[in-house]
């Protein structure tokens, strides 16, 4: 009896240890190379060719014109959250309003677009991709024609209540992170 109480705990202290081994967080394999700056930058250097490669072969082609400039803002900016440069995120947000031309007035992503205009902290601006996240999401499913459009999600985003963004690749790069946690998120559904 005794035994098997035993064999039980350690079952699931192992268990309970593959799971905080396999969360979202940080791993040894990263701050290992976290040790070493020029070993960071070549691997980093290597990922980013291997998005742009398969970036590449995933082009989605959308119904009309507009849309199809939208979503290239849309990966521009998710893009830009992920190296948290808050420059780049607001100049995509503004080739997202210019898309719309005087519609932009009226249409609730490019008044979600408008809001980058004024906002330099990039948590803030991760909070309004949120949203222009979800308004996003009927217009993306209704005007895509050709191709796959990723929704992704991390249940880490905004203290654990986790969020979703969309990408071209199936590969994570967690726009809500950046290189805190890169790599948190898995693919919810694949829009095509």
């Amino acid at each position: 009896m005794m035994k098997s109480k035993l064999k039980s705990s350690i079952v699931l202290s192992m268990l309970a240890g593959s799971l905080v081994l396999t969360s979202c967080g940080d791993n040894k394999k990263e701050k290992d190379d976290a040790s070493d700056p020029m070993q960071h930058e070549m691997h980093q250097e290597a990922e980013d060719m291997d998005h742009a490669k398969e970036t590449e072969k995933s082009m989605v082609e959308f119904k009309n014109d507009t849309i199809q400039e939208v979503y290239k803002q849309y990966l521009t900016m998710k893009d830009a959250l992920v190296k948290s440069d808050h420059v780049g995120v607001q100049e995509a947000a503004d080739k997202i309003v210019a898309a719309y031309g005087e519609a932009a007035k009226d249409n609730g992503i490019a008044l979600r677009a408008k809001r980058f205009s004024d906002v330099s902290n990039i948590h803030e601006q991760r909070d309004i991709f949120s949203s222009l996240t979800k308004a996003l999401e009927p217009v993306l499913k209704e005007a895509i024609s050709d191709g796959k459009i990723y929704k992704q999600y991390c249940p880490m985003a905004f203290g654990g209540k986790g969020d979703y963004w969309y990408s071209d690749s199936e590969q994570i790069r967690n726009p809500y992170f950046g290189d805190k946690m890169l790599k948190c998120g898995r693919v919810e559904e694949t829009i095509m």
